[in-house]
């Protein structure tokens, strides 16, 4: 994909990518879900229908994406950015969001591309 082919930014250490996944209605999952994100509250509020977030969190330098389409709700941590290249993987999705469907293995890639680095991707965790 020509889109991975820009020189890496920089090189970082112990990235990960991991997603989880949990039904939108059930609350007990949701709650665990979206436990560790920031404003989880609103978040959830918006998880009945199609929907997709992202938020940083400085205090874990932690980067969550959250995508519903109403009935299952995906949350997908990247762990082990700092935030220059948290902005940069986004730029990077934004450019192909339209062509392609956000998996863990997409958003590995992205980060790899702009990172340099091998990605550890932690897949799909159902949530009960």
């Amino acid at each position: 994909m020509g889109w991975f082919s820009r020189k890496p930014a920089s090189v970082a250490e112990d990235i990960r990518v991991l997603r989880a996944d949990a039904r939108v209605d059930d609350v007990r999952a949701l709650t665990r879900l979206l436990e560790s994100l920031p404003e989880a509250e609103e978040v959830r509020s918006h998880l009945q229908g199609d929907f997709f977030a992202r938020a940083w969190d400085k205090g874990s330098s932690r980067d969550y994406w959250v995508r519903s389409d109403g009935t299952l709700a995906a949350c997908f941590t990247v762990c082990g950015l700092n935030l220059k290249q948290a902005a940069a993987v986004r730029v990077r999705w934004d450019a192909v969001a339209n062509q392609l469907i956000l998996s863990e293995r997409i958003l590995a890639e992205l980060v790899s591309a702009e990172t340099g680095a091998t990605v550890q991707v932690i897949s799909l965790v159902k949530i009960q």
